[in-house]
C-alpha cells in the first residue's frame, strides 16, 4: 500500500514538474501564431484610421500656431506703432522662402540699419520679435493670393497689406485646412462655402491640390 502511495505521488509530482517545464517554456508555436495573427488584424482595421487621427491632429496644431504667427504680427504692429512683417524664413533670421512649413520670423520692418522700411525684408538691424521653427511631417504651408508669397505684413492700426489665404495641407486637398486672412487683420477659417469637399479660399476658389 505503502510502494502505491509512493507511486502516486511521484506520478503526481512528476505531472506538476511537467507543467512547470511548460510555463518555464513560455508560449507554444500555435499560440504564438494565433497572437501574430490576431495582431495583424487589429493593425488592419485600426492602423489606418490611427495614423489619420495623427495627421490631422498635427494639421490642426499647425493650424493653431499659423493663426498664431498672424495674431502675433499684428498685435505687435498696434503695440510697436510701426509696420510689422511676417515671412517664411528656413534658417530663423532672413526672408528667404516661400515654403513657410521650413519656419518662419516675425519682425519689425522699420528699416533699422540702414534697410527700407517697409518693403516685407529683414535686414540684419530690424529687430526679430518672434521666430517659429519648421513643421513635423509631410506639412505643407503656404500662401495664396497674396502680392508677395513669402511675406504679410500689418500696419500701425492692424490692418493687413493684402487679403489671402494660407493653406496648410498634408498631401490630400479634401483634408487641406486654411486660414484666411482679410484686410482689417482679421482671420478666420476657411470652410467648403458649396459643399464640393473641397474648402473655398479668399477670391471663392477651391483647394483642389497641395504643393
Amino acid at each position: 500500500m505503502s510502494n502505491a502511495a509512493d507511486r502516486q505521488q511521484i506520478s503526481q509530482a512528476s505531472t506538476r514538474s511537467a507543467c512547470a517545464r511548460r510555463r518555464i517554456a513560455g508560449y507554444t508555436l500555435l499560440e504564438l501564431l494565433i497572437t501574430m495573427l490576431v495582431i495583424a488584424l487589429l493593425s488592419t482595421l485600426v492602423g489606418p484610421s490611427f495614423i489619420n487621427t495623427i495627421n490631422r491632429n498635427r494639421q490642426q496644431a499647425a493650424v493653431g500656431d499659423t493663426y498664431g504667427m498672424l495674431s502675433t504680427a499684428r498685435s505687435e504692429a498696434v503695440s510697436q506703432a510701426s509696420t510689422v512683417a511676417v515671412c517664411g524664413s528656413s534658417d530663423q533670421d532672413t526672408c528667404n522662402s516661400n515654403a513657410w512649413e521650413q519656419g518662419w520670423i516675425i519682425f519689425l520692418d522699420d528699416g533699422t540699419g540702414g534697410g527700407t522700411a517697409d518693403d516685407g525684408d529683414r535686414h540684419a538691424d530690424e529687430p526679430l520679435l518672434r521666430v517659429g521653427q519648421e513643421a513635423s511631417g509631410s506639412m505643407t504651408i503656404r500662401t495664396r493670393n497674396f502680392p508677395a508669397a513669402g511675406v504679410i505684413s500689418f500696419n500701425e492700426d492692424g490692418f493687413a497689406d493684402a487679403s489671402g489665404t494660407i493653406v496648410i495641407c498634408d498631401g490630400v486637398p479634401a483634408d487641406a485646412m486654411a486660414l484666411v486672412l482679410n484686410l482689417s487683420g482679421q482671420a478666420r477659417l476657411a470652410v467648403d462655402e458649396d459643399a464640393s469637399g473641397f474648402l473655398n479660399i479668399d477670391d471663392g476658389s477651391e483647394v483642389t491640390s497641395c504643393p
